[in-house]
């Protein structure tokens, strides 16, 4: 799996879409500006420079981009059609016109009036301006397609009527997004789609030996009656891989789930096993998580030197525990703690902490008590080996008995681990049950949001003030 073309590709095109909507919106604003004041078309007095009006610019430009992350406009690129674009455009530049006007009744209030004549110019502008920016990077996209970057390989699962039916609509996508390297079936052996020969690489069996053989980034099941055991199969060949999984749904399952939005020229598709951190979403959370745990390492690092202090007092053995952990993409780290047990505490075998751990000292279940002793997993933070928020770190020996037992088990080392999750949030820690863990985890990684986030760090600063961290 070419994991660059994956997320790296991703991020450079949401992270340009977002650099063209800033431009485009200042633009908009400052073309607002003249067309108001400097061309004649209206009556009224100008401000003397637009610089007076330029922090209200950068704000109209920010908030725009705000308003494009609420809309999840930067998790990946949309290159839907015309009339979509100018909506999505209408909805974040409309976000952008109202924040702008809220700072300037309350921050920038002696810029009131000028404002108040330019900002409904630079809403009409804004809108046509970005709408017009995303379609001059489609096409951008689009010729670099052709030219092989940034195109995702494609797996069909079914060679029936409906694969066909799939394999028609991509080779029809005129954004050239995706390229369909062949299909899987049980039956077939080849077949003809459009006016083109495909190879039919192998059975459902072989999934996960094409996947790696052909550098698939996208498997699309195309048999809607598919036992859900099957499927269950299929999720557990791919969970290895970095290939996200579409589903062809069925009419109950059109029903009850969300659809991809853009999908293949409009095919209904239900993304299964899809990560919500893509592109400009990752950086921003990995942005969060710097700042906070910088700052909070700062004000904690007087505290955190008498904690360690205090733990040497009480017992023998260092004042830090270091223990390896599986994170992301299941690399192994070394993962920080205070000591809460007695030196020794291995010896008994790999083991949950359970309530009254004869192997705890007294420092120690106080510090786990309130969460103190996750505190200099901080650092690992800062490195870059875990987020703030995220699926708990295991041990590499339950990483690899729990990969075995259930299923999409690694879909949750699609991401950092974290100091805290929702699955701790909801009082699954310690010797709580895997599959229930799996479960919210898996919750997490598919529907995250920087929302999401802060909503599971401030229950976790609310567990800790009670002292109900164990």
């Amino acid at each position: 799996m070419l994991i660059w073309t994956q997320r790296n590709w991703s991020g450079l095109v949401s992270t340009t879409s977002l650099g063209a909507d800033v431009i485009t919106v200042a633009l908009a604003f400052i073309a607002a500006y003249y067309v108001r004041y400097r061309f004649g078309w209206f009556d009224g007095p100008p401000p003397n420079r637009f610089l007076f009006l330029a922090p209200v610019a950068v704000g109209f430009a920010a908030a725009t981009v705000i308003g494009g992350l609420s809309m999840g406009m930067y998790s990946r690129f949309r290159t839907a059609g015309p009339i979509d674009r100018v909506a999505r455009s209408v909805g974040m530049v409309t976000i952008g016109a109202l924040l702008a006007v809220a700072a300037t009744l309350f921050v920038f209030t002696d810029r009131l009036e000028p404002v108040r004549n330019v900002m409904p110019i630079a809403w009409l502008l804004g809108i046509a301006f970005v709408a017009l920016g995303r379609s001059l990077l489609a096409g951008l996209l689009r010729l670099l397609a052709r030219g092989g970057f940034g195109v995702q390989r494609l797996l069909v699962i079914g060679a029936g009527a409906e694969g066909r039916e799939v394999g028609g609509r991509l080779l029809a996508d005129p954004s050239r997004r995706y390229q369909l390297v062949g299909f899987l079936d049980d039956f077939e052996s080849r077949l003809t789609v459009g006016e083109r020969d495909f190879p039919v690489l192998g059975t459902s069996a072989m999934l996960s030996d094409v996947i790696a053989e052909h550098e698939i980034d996208k498997v699309v099941v195309a048999i809607p009656s598919l036992a859900h055991e099957d499927l269950l199969t299929i999720l557990s060949e791919v969970e290895a891989s970095y290939a996200d999984v579409w589903l062809l749904p069925d009419l109950f399952q059109l029903m009850v789930s969300p659809v991809v939005e853009g999908g293949v020229r409009g095919l209904p598709l239900i993304a299964v096993n899809e990560v919500r951190l893509r592109g400009l979403s990752r950086f921003t959370k990995r942005t969060l998580d710097l700042a906070v745990a910088t700052i909070v390492l700062v004000l904690a690092s007087a505290p955190m030197l008498l904690v360690a202090l205090i733990i040497k007092l009480d017992s023998k053995g260092p004042a830090f525990y270091v223990q390896t952990r599986v994170g992301r993409d299941g690399r192994p780290f070394p993962i920080v703690k205070f000591r809460t047990m007695y030196s020794g505490a291995d010896e008994y075998g790999q083991t949950w902490t359970v309530t009254d751990d004869p192997r705890q000292t007294r420092v120690g279940r106080v510090l786990r008590r309130y969460w103190i002793d996750e505190l200099p997993q901080l650092l690992n933070v800062i490195r870059g080996d875990m987020s703030l928020v995220g699926p708990r770190p295991e041990q590499p020996g339950y990483v690899s008995r729990f990969r075995g037992e259930f299923a999409r088990y690694m879909v949750r080392h699609r991401e950092r681990a974290g100091v805290t999750g929702w699955a701790q949030v909801n009082g699954l820690r310690g010797d709580s049950s895997i599959a229930d863990r799996t479960r919210y985890d898996l919750y997490y990684v598919e529907n995250w949001s920087l929302l999401f986030d802060l909503r599971i760090l401030l229950r976790t600063l609310l567990i800790v003030m009670r002292g109900d961290a164990t």
